[in-house]
């Protein structure tokens, strides 16, 4: 049994996680945010394998309250939440010990995969996220319509990754990235005059 403490002030996103959990009989969840102001004692009697934490939180800096958990519990595996990650953050929460930081966004069953392979001692590499796009996000959005979505999974497709890989790099389901590269597709083949460096062919790779 896998035991996870969830830190986080809002409501609903906790019984949505609640209900996801409660299918996995692996796995158990509680909820930890209104124990912030004696944490410590509440971590020594729940000891729990991991924790769930929201990187905004109004009344603490969830990193401030990751170091803190890090120092006196370094045992304990903590993944890192937010509705917009920011790959800013990475350095600091890699040099914390943070074993992953994903976008609350993130599918159920991919959660709860991470959640299984982290707790068999897998870290994640917050570096392979970062993206350093090929050509200027404007002019794919302004000529192209595309989404910042596609923009960073065009980046990924540019360096050869395959599907799978995007998949994994972005936490999202394999099907979700095939549905984006179709829809990549039909907006760049609309304007047929436009010198785009990679070749649209590329975007048919295991579609």
């Amino acid at each position: 049994m896998i035991k996870i403490i969830s830190i986080d002030d809002h409501k609903l996103f906790f019984a949505g996680l609640s209900a996801i959990m409660e299918q996995e009989d692996d796995l158990l969840l509680i909820n930890g945010f209104e124990q912030l102001k004696d944490l410590n004692s509440f971590l020594e009697i729940e000891k729990p394998d991991m924790i769930l934490l929201d990187i905004h939180l109004q009344s603490k800096s969830g990193i401030a309250i990751a170091k803190e958990i890090k120092y006196q519990f370094p045992e304990i595996k903590i993944m890192m939440l937010s509705m917009d990650v920011d790959h800013t953050y990475f350095h600091e929460l890699t040099d914390i010990g943070v074993e992953a930081y994903l976008s609350k966004e993130i599918e159920a069953h991919v959660l709860i995969n991470l959640i299984r392979k982290i707790q068999s001692g897998e870290r994640l590499q917050f570096e392979k996220n970062k993206v350093t796009p090929y050509t200027k996000s404007e002019i794919l959005s302004d000529n192209f319509n595309l989404t910042e979505r596609e923009i960073e999974i065009l980046n990924f497709i540019k360096k050869g990754y395959t599907n799978q890989q995007i998949a994994d790099a972005l936490f999202r389901s394999i099907w979700t990235i095939k549905t984006h590269r179709k829809n990549i597709k039909q907006k760049l083949s609309i304007k047929n005059g436009y010198k785009f460096p990679i070749d649209l062919d590329d975007l048919n790779n295991e579609i």
